[in-house]
């Protein structure tokens, strides 16, 4: 306990803003890329939407304004909580964006949105946040709306506790983000802002990965398309990886995004035991980066030959924020906290970890019925990675949301 509280003297928590990103580059055949700003474009046979919101939902509180239902703004959006007018005990989130905002333009405003809705419209998976509708709410604003995640989301979780989360706990809703992020990857689709902020809890605790405002499509084609990388920083910057900032080495940015989310789940992880994050940024100007930084390059050149892999290695790189966890744990953490993106785990590797295969998840599953390629739990451009199943063991025991389940009064009949 004493080295638990040591580090987490050393970590700090903050709720981020989202740096937004609209150009990105393709890699072909010879990794060339376009650094010209493209504005998005509306997808094709896209119908943007005319039904208004009040047509299907209504608010909590009868006779007042939406947005005495608020629960959650930001930059490009507020999100409150609305019933079906057919059967008030069904409860949605509503994802009301902004009007242009960041945006230039309308229409690159409408354009944006539109990819936006093309990209969480395709999404179906337990760990992930499902959209189940596109309307017009008030002043034509576009409107998302979503399942509603009673338990809140897990940065308000991690501030509320009064002691370090469990090792239990926190393997359990790590191992849900990994599954969630491995099906968007699976379907080409890199998140880039994987952050405690955007992770939200279901009143029974399963973990579900929301806001898609900077996702992005790394393969149009899966597995076998071109890989599209991202040119411009996109992200929070303590959960963003080191190769995204621009430096004097590499003044251009140019970078696969789904190494970036290989690296905000760690970051993640981190969030979870200490209740912050161990860096501030990933780069020179932070300190414990640096430290890190060189720790890691020190062992690679002293040991060229350990293979984090290999449940047998026990000589690791001596690290004080690693102190509390066990050695298989370190290892894993080690792979997707490499600075070197070459050399960084991909979301697959993670999963399928000997670490992650021996955690207990208490959410439920369609593991044993359906196949684990659509689930996103093993690589569809590997072969051998279907003989490599993430384990996914049910037990309903787990209380993520630590006895402060988020209750709404139902209306009445109107």
């Amino acid at each position: 306990m004493h080295v638990l509280k040591r580090a987490t003297s050393s970590f700090s928590i903050s709720s981020s803003t989202t740096t937004p990103s609209h150009q990105e580059s393709t890699q072909g055949s010879r990794g060339s890329h376009d650094s010209s700003h493209t504005p998005p474009i509306l997808p094709p046979n896209f119908e943007p939407p005319t039904m208004p919101l009040s047509a299907k939902y209504s608010s909590f509180n009868i006779g007042q304004p939406l947005r005495r239902n608020t629960i959650g703004k930001g930059a490009t959006a507020v999100v409150r909580t609305v019933h079906s007018n057919k059967t008030h005990s069904l409860v949605y989130a509503v994802k009301e964006f902004h009007r242009y905002g960041a945006y230039d333009s309308e229409s690159e405003y409408n354009a944006k949105l539109a990819v936006e809705f093309e990209i969480v419209k395709r999404l179906n998976h337990p760990n992930i946040v499902k959209t189940v509708d596109l309307c017009l709410g008030p002043h034509n604003k576009w409107c998302h709306v979503m399942e509603y995640c009673a338990g809140g989301d897990v940065y308000s979780l991690i501030k509320s506790l009064q002691e370090p989360m469990p090792a239990r706990e926190r393997n359990c809703l790590f191992k849900q983000l990994l599954r969630g992020v491995a099906y968007l990857h699976s379907l080409g689709i890199a998140h880039r802002d994987i952050k405690p902020e955007n992770l939200l809890l279901t009143a029974d605790g399963t973990l579900k990965i929301s806001d898609f405002g900077v996702s992005f499509v790394v393969q149009d084609t899966v597995p076998d398309g071109p890989v599209k990388l991202c040119t411009k920083v996109s992200g929070s910057e303590p959960y963003i990886s080191p190769e995204v900032f621009p430096n004097e080495e590499h003044p251009v940015v140019l970078y696969d995004a789904r190494r970036l989310d290989v690296w905000s789940c760690a970051i993640t992880y981190f969030c979870l035991t200490f209740g912050g994050h161990p860096f501030t940024k990933a780069d020179n100007s932070d300190e414990r980066y640096v430290a890190y930084h060189n720790t890691i390059s020190d062992f690679h050149k002293e040991f060229p030959d350990v293979d984090f892999t290999d449940s047998e290695t026990t000589e690791l790189p001596k690290f004080r924020m690693f102190a509390p966890y066990s050695l298989a744990c370190r290892r894993l953490l080690l792979r997707m906290l490499d600075p070197d993106p070459t050399r960084r785990c991909t979301i697959y590797e993670a999963l399928n970890d000997s670490f992650t295969n021996r955690v207990e998840i208490c959410c439920i599953t369609a593991d044993n019925d359906q196949d684990q390629e659509t689930m996103g739990l093993v690589d569809a451009s590997d072969k051998n990675s279907h003989k490599m199943m993430a384990k996914a063991q049910v037990r309903r025991v787990h209380n993520h949301l630590n006895g402060n389940k988020k209750k709404l009064t139902m209306p009445g009949k109107v």
